[in-house]
């Protein structure tokens, strides 16, 4: 299609940034839109046809819905399947809508782990198609060791969107496609071997304690109640404060380098980055857009081993539930069970739990924006939801260490608190302390979280709506991040 390619030039510019990109994007969707009434339809032939989804058990859309903006409007028909599509469900797409290519996306471990299964799935079926795989927790080491391994047809990894569209160029050029072969299966090999050598190489020793120095002698601040407390509507502009700028500018719309310093720089970007942010966010407290709910609570525990053993505060000697945690192998020998008293201690300590939310109505809104072409003010919403749901954790967090009676020194930033200068610690299921994403619905019951706010989680134990988090909070002076792995 002659117009789009024009078009597309400024679109296809490495140099854009995100939010410039969808700009470009709707400038490119107006101008097609007027073209395409001049020309023969043969002019307007898609240049490939891909498939996307978000693999089983995933919410998260974010990261697919920008590669479907960018792969539409450089001339590809995208049919995008959505969230937590069932391998079956994409075997029965790709048999009738015979794309060029797969696109399957998601955000944690567990979803790279869905990728291998579905690949074999793929391959059970006799579907050879190209799968072009990403999402955060991906990386290319994990795509060529575990996910092609299990698969017949080629697998693409892509770091990000526009990685994504120039590989699905590549592929759909039959001039370039035998380099691209060529080169990813020389990839592939080098990284298997890598991955081999590493396999072979001595693992760190453990030292023969059966636990971490983390001390069991700290005082104990006391928890204000026991209480299920619900938030049904947060302070949204004081919530907002806690958002990461790095997170929201950065990650989500692409800008290189500090925002504060730039802004002080008068960089023409980052001033209408920013302009574009705040006139989102005033829309979204003038029209309430946007609706803050939370629920967290306070319960009695104990530690005994790995385990975190969670009473009744009715009843003390009624354990409600058992978290069980994996244990660093070697050096610190780290658990989250060590910074909670034992069991033979003759103490109670305790632990608070929370699930916040801003997600309410986003999909639906921001698919409604995406359709009528309004890309940026799409993502837009979709991240500033996400980000604002993770400023809500820190507000909550905040929130708890003011009611256990250590609060943040007065002099404490924003900034500060963002780069987790306080007391204790808060983790979420999934990550590299606790990776058992099934606890989630032991916290769930603990909360009852589903008859409160407006959150529930899939069959792969991932909430839903994706803006929207989760966590077990830690009271003890020496609690820290680390992997349980290393």
């Amino acid at each position: 299609m002659a117009g789009m390619d024009e078009v597309g030039r400024l679109f296809n510019n490495n140099e854009l940034i995100v939010a410039e990109v969808l700009q470009s994007a709707e400038a490119m969707k107006a101008a097609v839109r007027h073209l395409e009434q001049f020309m023969e339809k043969s002019d307007t032939a898609a240049r490939g046809k891909i498939i996307l989804a978000t693999v089983k058990g995933d919410v998260h859309d974010i990261g697919k819905n920008l590669v479907e903006i960018i792969l539409s409007n450089n001339g590809y028909n995208v049919v995008n399947l959505g969230i937590k599509v069932q391998p079956e469900t994409l075997i029965e797409a790709i048999r009738k809508e015979r794309p060029d290519m797969v696109g399957l996306s998601g955000l944690l471990v567990k979803s790279a782990q869905q990728m291998v299964i579905t690949a074999q799935d793929f391959k059970s079926a006799g579907v050879t198609v190209p799968i072009l795989v990403g999402g955060a927790a991906l990386t290319k080491r994990f795509t060529d060791t575990k996910i092609a391994a299990e698969y017949t047809g080629p697998v693409f990894y892509a770091k990000d969107a526009m990685n994504g569209l120039d590989l699905a160029n590549r592929w759909v050029d039959e001039s370039q496609r035998p380099e691209l072969l060529k080169k990813t299966e020389a990839d592939r090999a080098a990284m298997v071997k890598i991955a081999e050598g590493m396999e072979k190489k001595p693992q760190g020793v453990a030292d023969g304690r059966s636990r971490s120095n983390v001390r069991r002698d700290v005082p104990l601040p006391k928890a204000p109640d026991f209480d299920l407390h619900q938030i049904e509507e947060g302070p949204l502009r004081e919530i907002f404060s806690f958002i990461n700028p790095s997170m929201l500018y950065g990650k989500h719309l692409g800008l290189k380098g500090n925002l504060e310093r730039l802004l002080a720089e008068k960089d023409e970007r980052a001033e209408k980055l920013y302009a574009a942010v705040t006139a989102m966010q005033e829309e979204i407290l003038a029209k309430r857009t946007l609706k803050a709910q939370g629920i967290y609570r306070y319960l009695p525990c104990r530690s005994r081993g790995e385990d975190l053993l969670i009473y009744d505060p009715a009843d003390p000697t009624r354990l409600l539930e058992t978290f069980t945690f994996p244990r660093q192998p070697a050096g610190e020998r780290l658990c989250l069970s060590d910074y909670v008293r034992e069991t033979d201690s003759g103490e109670i300590d305790s632990v608070a739990f929370f699930v916040v939310t801003l997600g309410r109505g986003v999909r639906a809104l921001s698919q409604q924006w995406k359709e009528a072409g309004e890309y940026l003010r799409s993502h837009l919403l979709q991240a500033i939801a996400i980000e604002g749901a993770e400023g809500f954790a820190e507000w909550v967090h905040r929130k708890i260490r003011n009611d256990w009676g250590i609060p943040d020194p007065p002099e404490t930033t924003i900034p500060e608190v963002l780069k987790n200068k306080y007391r204790g610690v808060r983790v979420s299921f999934g990550y590299p302390a606790c990776p058992n994403m099934a606890d989630q619905r032991k916290l769930f019951r603990l909360l009852d979280v589903t008859a409160k706010i407006d959150v529930e989680l899939t069959d792969g134990d991932m909430m839903d709506p994706e803006a929207s988090v989760s966590a077990l909070v830690f009271h003890h002076p020496e609690a820290k991040y680390f992997r349980a792995d290393t």
